[in-house]
């Protein structure tokens, strides 16, 4: 135990565990941006049909069945990445 005391270790160990722990949390900061901007999207496009703008808003409806496959796909694939 009086070699830890000596080096470096523990001080990596705790930075590892601040760098882990800023990381986890500025994900979950990303992840929550993307849902509030997805939500805001639908609302803004069923405002849009509520309101009588109906091309507008299946206009974007259906860009938003398109592209969220696509980028649900490339969250899936990010954080298969970050993990492995």
């Amino acid at each position: 135990m009086e070699m830890l005391k000596n080096n470096a270790v523990p001080a990596l160990i705790v930075f590892l565990i601040v760098g882990v722990v800023f990381t986890v949390l500025f994900m979950l900061k990303g992840l929550l941006l993307q849902l509030i901007g997805a939500v805001l999207i639908i609302v803004a496009a069923v405002f849009c049909i509520f309101c009588g703008l109906y091309l507008f808003g299946y206009i974007v409806l259906g860009v938003i069945g398109l592209v969220a496959p696509i980028i649900g796909l490339l969250l899936i694939i990010g954080i298969f990445m970050w993990i492995f």
